[in-house]
């Protein structure tokens, strides 16, 4: 079988390193690879893209547990502000702007409000799987349309937008490809389209891999471990010319911003397999010092 590298972000390849010693981290039966034309960390991939979304709208989002994720918890406000004043900045947006921005895969929405409280004249719209989150978005007079992303014949009802955004999503998606060319394909051409994920590959290490992996979901939930080379490399493969990084390498977030183009683009990002292996590896040996400070 022959693979490229947009292969490598929707399947394992043949070729891939398997990081065995990872399993004590993981679910059990899961498998974490890296991939040897990019570099590109992801699970095995074992459950289906409807299966995954379905998972994270009907059993994570509506977990109401002291535990469970809510993007209004103050850290994820923040991050979610950071994202729009990046792009204020580097789009030169200010309140008399009257641009289109989509907030693709908006979640509860924080972004929206956000958006609407500094940018009174943009025109926001959002799309979003959860029938219940898109209800109670669209109460609030949100313009949100329910829609899966990366799915064919799932046309956009707003059309195409001046800026779109996608945060924190493409890590959960069991094929980057397929969800990031959907929201490039609702961008208008010469429009932008920023990317946020967590910064956690080839940076520093910043905490316990028994925190980073789950043994109490799949690995699927969470298929797409992202560097900043191997998110660029995705984003050029969509047809994105990349025209800004933030500062990952001492941040939480890994934010890119593309301009989308009609000429196609030659991928010039990518990881060696080898330096990732080893990242993993000595992340691995050093999660014994993080694990210690729990004692503190």
């Amino acid at each position: 079988m022959i693979f490229n590298l947009r292969d490598e972000f929707s399947r394992v390849s043949p070729q891939a390193t398997r990081l065995d010693f990872l399993s004590s981290y993981l679910y059990e039966g899961d498998e974490i690879w890296v991939q040897p034309l990019t570099g590109f960390v992801t699970s095995s991939r074992r459950m289906s893209k409807d299966d995954v979304v379905r998972y994270w709208s009907d059993v994570i989002f509506p977990d109401k547990s002291i535990e469970s994720y809510s993007a209004h918890f103050p850290f994820a406000q923040s991050r979610l502000l950071y994202v729009i004043e990046t792009v204020a900045q580097y789009s030169g947006l200010d309140v008399r702007s009257s641009s289109t921005w989509g907030d693709f895969a908006t979640g509860e929405g924080v972004l929206l409000d956000q958006l609407s409280m500094r940018f009174p004249n943009l025109h926001v719209t959002a799309t979003e799987h959860s029938r219940e989150l898109v209800e109670s978005l669209q109460s609030k007079g949100f313009a949100v349309q329910q829609r899966s992303l990366g799915v064919t014949n799932n046309d956009l009802s707003f059309g195409q937008v001046d800026i779109a955004t996608l945060t924190w999503t493409l890590a959960n998606s069991i094929d980057p490809f397929a969800v990031l060319s959907d929201v490039v394909s609702s961008t208008k051409e010469g429009g932008l389209v920023c990317v946020a994920e967590s910064s956690r590959v080839l940076v520093p290490f910043r905490k316990s891999l028994r925190d980073y992996f789950s043994k109490t979901m799949p690995a699927d939930l969470h298929p797409s471990n992202f560097s900043a080379n191997t998110l660029r490399c995705l984003m050029q493969i969509c047809g994105l010319e990349i025209c800004y990084i933030n500062r990952f390498f001492d941040s939480d977030v890994l934010l890119v911003i593309g301009k989308k183009v009609s000429h196609k683009i030659e991928p010039s990002f990518v990881d060696n397999q080898t330096n990732v292996v080893e990242f993993f590896r000595e992340w691995h040996r050093q999660t014994r010092y993080f694990e210690s400070l729990r004692g503190i």
